[in-house]
């Protein structure tokens, strides 16, 4: 059994019984392994939860790029990304169930209290964005890459966590462009 397959454990698991019920010794039942060998792969329960939020960013910065991809310029590839990230969290069962039953996990991920608890959800996201924004279109962000890249995230978990909306995803999408992506003759970063 290797530490991915019991990632998938621990994401199912969450998805059917919340983030509460997680623990080492529910995913090594589940996958069907020693107690031990889970503890020796993970240390504890903060190293599997790290585990699997770690596994979930990179694979929605593979998305991310993915969505982006076909996309010519930076407007393109902003409202792309944000058109399709939106109902990937819509149906993500395992965020779904956490975010109706257990949103203070959400909200403590999100939040960081402690220096030694290390970036936020956040933060972490803007961090495996950049690299890929940088080069194809930083110069086209405003106020600059890293500050369009972290409203981009913050607009998303504000509508994944009060998902009721007056607007729809293509005007969510385009009003994060008009915030983020500058426009007219120095679009490319010409001033």
């Amino acid at each position: 059994m290797d530490r991915d397959r019991m990632v998938d454990v621990g994401v199912g698991l969450v998805s059917r019984f919340g983030a509460k019920a997680l623990s080492l010794t529910s995913v090594a039942r589940h996958a069907g392994v020693a107690r031990a060998t889970a503890y020796r792969m993970f240390g504890g329960r903060d190293a599997l939860v790290a585990a699997i939020v770690d596994r979930e960013v990179a694979t929605l910065r593979v998305l991310l790029r993915e969505w982006a991809a076909p996309e010519p310029d930076a407007a393109g590839k902003i409202r792309a990304q944000i058109r399709n990230v939106l109902p990937y969290i819509r149906e993500h069962e395992a965020l779904q169930y956490v975010l109706r039953k257990e949103p203070e996990e959400i909200v403590r991920a999100l939040v960081t209290t402690d220096q030694t608890e290390g970036p936020s959800l956040v933060s972490r996201i803007v961090d495996q964005a950049l690299p890929d924004l940088e080069p194809a279109i930083g110069e086209q962000l405003v106020p600059d890459p890293r500050a369009a890249a972290e409203f981009l995230v913050r607009m998303i978990f504000s509508v994944m966590l009060e998902p009721e909306s007056s607007l729809t995803d293509d005007q969510i999408a385009d009003l994060v462009v008009r915030a983020i992506v500058r426009t007219g003759p120095d679009a490319a970063g010409h001033e």
